[in-house]
């Protein structure tokens, strides 16, 4: 598989899942088989629990979306990450002091 098909399929994945909207949802509006944009998905974070469980992943960035802004400022949000085989969600107004602990802590484990 080529590396351009990957990394093509790498941002209609990572656009899906920033848009909130459910994979069939996404599929329309970007023209693609919803089938096909789910296995992608099935696909790259089985490559990256791989690539973790090895050692060899590549520390990632996330992209700070209106709909992530909008989450840390509501008192009805949730902030969740997911870290190896640990997914953390962190309930309610999360402040940049909070957020700042747990990430140290989290790199601190690393």
């Amino acid at each position: 598989m080529s590396t351009a098909t990957e990394a093509t399929w790498r941002k209609r994945v990572d656009g899906w899942i920033a848009s909130g909207q459910t994979c069939k949802e996404y599929a329309a509006r970007i023209r693609v088989n919803p089938h096909t944009l789910g296995w992608w998905k099935w696909r790259l974070h089985a490559a990256r629990a791989d690539a973790r469980a090895q050692g060899t992943g590549e520390a990632g960035f996330v992209e700070v979306t209106e709909q992530v802004a909008a989450s840390l400022t509501s008192e009805a949000g949730v902030l969740e990450l997911e870290v190896g085989r640990v997914v953390l969600r962190i309930r309610g107004h999360v402040g940049a002091d909070v957020l700042g602990s747990v990430l140290d802590v989290l790199e601190g484990r690393r």
